[in-house]
């Protein structure tokens, strides 16, 4: 797996976002991927953490909007207000994905109880636009996974002048967003769902990092 070290350096190597082709990335996380359609694309930011798509922009929430001069016009004028959030990667329980189409299977194995301690065993897919991993760890460890409607992603907006990216938890419930920052430090343990050491995280910014676009 990953390691701390390694986590550490993709977010601070996405930290700048002037590094991230986002008209690059954007195409090519929209591509339909494990899911079959396309999950995985680009929203507007409102301040209060509002999201809008940019086919709910243009007043259409529910037609197909090609990623076209138009499109990318509304995502750059974004960027100069209150920014974007592009979806990365999806982590579930809920979804069983046959062995065969995981490109790699981890069973976490860095325990801290007695083996008898241990009774119930969780299978969680994890899904981005091009790979798909299965990690399987006892509940009992405690770690913290997102939730049925939540999706892994980046946020990139102003700060103090300048474009900056970091990696957000979008949760999404009856038509509303909101986001909690990953932060780009050692500040939680490894259980929290926003710590950079967490087992699933760690694994979701590796796959990230595959599908994000340098210049």
């Amino acid at each position: 797996m990953i390691s701390n070290e390694e986590v550490m350096e993709i977010a601070q190597k996405f930290e700048s976002a002037e590094n991230i082709d986002i008209k690059k990335t954007i195409e090519k996380a929209a591509t339909a991927g494990y899911l079959g359609e396309k999950h995985f694309y680009c929203t507007v930011l409102e301040e209060g953490g509002l999201t809008h798509t940019v086919p709910e922009i243009l007043g259409d929430m529910y037609k197909s909007q090609p990623l076209d001069n138009l499109y990318f016009d509304i995502i750059s004028k974004a960027l100069d207000l209150d920014g974007i959030y592009i979806s990365l990667a999806y982590c579930t329980s809920q979804l069983n994905v046959p062995d065969e189409d995981c490109s790699e299977i981890i069973e976490y194995d860095d325990y801290d109880l007695d083996e008898d301690e241990y009774e119930y065993l969780v299978e969680y897919s994890l899904i981005s636009s091009d790979d798909v991993k299965k990690f399987i760890v006892y509940a009992e460890e405690g770690i913290a996974a997102p939730g049925r409607t939540d999706d892994v992603g980046i946020i990139i907006n102003i700060i103090d002048g300048e474009y900056k990216a970091y990696f957000a938890l979008r949760s999404t419930d009856q038509c509303m967003s909101s986001f909690r920052v990953l932060p780009f430090k050692d500040e939680y343990q490894k259980e929290h769902i926003l710590s950079l050491k967490n087992p699933i995280n760690k694994l979701l910014i590796e796959m990230i990092d595959k599908t994000v676009v340098l210049k």
